[in-house]
């Protein structure tokens, strides 16, 4: 016996699967323009990213343009996130550099990232990033608490490990402020034992191209 199913139905079959699957899958893009005031001068940074994620795995790519051209550089990474029910939130990604204006292809870096809140307005954070190619690292601490539904204070303490020299140590302090649920602004002060303290402000935008 023979059992014919009509072309149309086949077709609405396929176009659900598709819409279902297209609802898994999320597009973000967004971007981050920043003015900082180091010793040495002004320094503006704008950057520009687009991402895909589907069940917690993501990847995408960011593109930085500074006003030191040797500095451009482009960024591909990959990765996977999650959070748990108490909202722990670990990452687990691998990004690769390249500086168009200075030899290309540099290095890649692996990250593991941590998320605790703590109460109702306090987040603890981790970061550890490690450089196989070369065997140097980094790690940050941080802490953010809300102030407001829109305003939070953090601060970061930072270590990074250089091939000359001995471990860098830094700090920032800052404020952020949604402007919408988009865009926020965000006023911050650098400093460290081996760094000239300086300010910066930036604001962030991001929103959902597909998904969400």
């Amino acid at each position: 016996m023979t059992i014919k199913i009509p072309l149309m139905a086949v077709a609405f079959t396929c176009a659900g699967a598709f819409g279902a699957a297209a609802q898994d899958i999320l597009v973000l893009g967004g971007g981050k323009a920043e003015l900082t005031f180091p010793s040495d001068g002004a320094h503006q940074d704008l950057s520009l990213y687009a991402e895909i994620e589907r069940a917690g795995f993501y990847g995408g790519a960011l593109g930085l343009i500074g006003i030191d051209q040797a500095a451009n550089k482009v960024k591909f990474y990959a990765g996977y996130r999650a959070e748990t029910a108490k909202g722990f939130t670990y990452d687990l990604s691998y990004t690769r550099f390249i500086y168009p204006n200075d030899g290309g292809d540099c290095c890649g870096e692996i990250a593991l990232s941590f998320g605790q809140p703590i109460g109702k307005n306090l987040t603890l954070s981790t970061e550890i990033t490690y450089d196989p190619d070369v065997s140097l690292g980094t790690l940050e601490l941080g802490a953010e608490y809300d102030l407001s539904e829109k305003m939070a204070l953090s601060v970061n303490l930072g270590m990074s490990q250089h091939s000359v020299g001995p471990t860098e140590k830094t700090w920032d302090l800052g404020v952020g402020y949604d402007l919408s649920d988009a865009t926020s602004i965000d006023l911050r002060y650098y400093d460290g034992p081996d760094l000239k303290g300086y300010m910066g402000v930036a604001v962030s935008f991001e929103t959902n191209l597909l998904g969400g």
